[in-house]
């Protein structure tokens, strides 16, 4: 609807871009190489960050980013499951048929497990919204890597999930699988410069090098996304449709005052 007024070859903000043109903040950055020490090393990781901040994103640029080769990324779909479904999926997933039993699915899984690090691939399973997990399935993944050998670790475990995973992991009772997280990152937003840079890129990604957003519409923006990169989107992609609907060629900061108003994300 607003493309054409602004001279954009695409919609801008999408979330559909190429990994190769993600926008890379030092936050960003800092995750992504320890998203590739964890995978590289076999390691396992706590990554937190709120809803929106670009977890899922960094994953999946650092698996692009890696040869299939050496690395097999195994991802648990719906972590709001039985331990018995989650098996089920992940087992399906390595094209092995599920056995029945809890425990055979879990040796069988171990097993797989190992014979991939053997041949030369490291597994790598990734559990996104891993806040909603379960104490079963947390004591689940707990018994999975049981089998790990300091000496020899098997598979990379990469559990993503809202802040309040730390304070699960941190519970009584979860304190052997926290121990084996080694790894933990809190992705946070940008700041404000980087909000700045951030609105230029995407609006570049879409064909226009003008400024179409103020400086105020920028501070604006900031201020009520707090640098979260999907709250961001959807306040520009409003900021742009208002602008689009009186006429203007510039989003400033009466305009995305009136968005923010506006905007549920």
């Amino acid at each position: 609807m607003f493309e054409k007024h602004f001279d954009f070859t695409q919609t801008p903000f999408g979330k559909d871009i190429p990994t190769s043109a993600l926008f890379s903040s030092r936050a960003y950055r800092e995750l992504t190489e320890k998203l590739r020490y964890a995978v590289e090393r076999a390691q396992m990781m706590c990554l937190t960050g709120d809803i929106g901040a670009g977890k899922s994103t960094a994953i999946r640029a650092v698996a692009q980013q890696l040869s299939s080769a050496l690395f097999k990324f195994i991802y648990v779909p719906n972590p709001v499951m039985a331990i018995r479904e989650m098996y089920r999926d992940l087992l399906r997933e390595l094209q092995i048929d599920p056995p029945w039993a809890t425990s055979e699915a879990r040796r069988r899984l171990r097993e797989t497990f190992c014979s991939l690090r053997q041949e030369g691939q490291i597994p790598v399973l990734v559990i996104d919204e891993a806040h909603c997990l379960s104490p079963s399935v947390l004591e689940e993944l707990r018994m999975l890597t049981n089998f790990e050998m300091d000496a020899y670790p098997v598979f990379s475990l990469i559990l993503s999930g809202h802040p309040e995973l730390s304070r699960t992991l941190a519970r009584r009772g979860n304190e052997a699988l926290a121990q084996r997280l080694t790894l933990r990152y809190h992705l946070i937003g940008l700041d404000r410069e980087e909000t700045k840079a951030y609105v230029a890129h995407h609006t570049k990604l879409a064909g226009v090098v003008r400024p179409v957003f103020t400086e105020d519409a920028v501070v604006h923006l900031f201020q009520f996304s707090q640098g979260i990169p999907r709250r961001i989107n959807a306040l520009a992609l409003r900021g742009l449709e208002i602008a689009y609907l009186q006429g203007v060629q510039t989003v400033d900061g009466n305009i995305m005052e009136l968005a923010t108003s506006e905007t549920i994300y």
